[in-house]
């Protein structure tokens, strides 16, 4: 009887013991949450894509800071070309090219003003905010 009264204490230390360790653990994990809300942002940013002959619409969740062009990635295949001073250019998305000879290209829009309004920065520049919806139209400019 000596032993099995033996193994229990054991057994009820090695529990106290595990409670204490995870007691520390999930305050660890809040103390990380909380300080991780400050730099998280739900971006319930609407991604438009609109190859002219119908549009694809997309939610996305991103940290903050981040751009137009890094939710469009997540939801598009897209190829872009760096120009020193103005950024990153979309050259093509879902495999459909920017088309010079055509004059058709890429074009950058933001829900502004209960309308789409041609962005006044790139793509890679525009910093999202919670609730933006952002478009990308290939068109011929207007």
């Amino acid at each position: 009887m000596e032993e099995v009264t033996k193994g229990i204490l054991v057994v009820l230390v090695v529990l106290a013991m595990g409670t204490v360790y995870l007691g520390y653990q999930v305050s660890d994990l809040r103390a990380d949450l909380k300080e991780l809300e400050g730099t998280l942002i739900t971006v319930d940013a609407g991604v438009v894509v609109d190859n002219g002959e119908g549009e694809l619409s997309y939610r996305v969740h991103l940290a903050k800071g981040a751009t137009a062009l890094e939710a469009l990635k997540r939801v598009a295949a897209v190829e872009t070309r760096h120009y020193a001073g103005l950024g990153e250019f979309i050259t093509s998305i879902n495999g459909l090219s920017n088309d010079p000879a055509g004059g058709k290209y890429w074009m950058f829009y933001v829900w502004e003003n209960s309308r789409w309004e041609y962005a006044s920065v790139g793509a890679g520049s525009y910093e999202l905010r919670d609730g933006d919806n952002v478009k990308f139209r290939y068109e011929v400019p207007g």
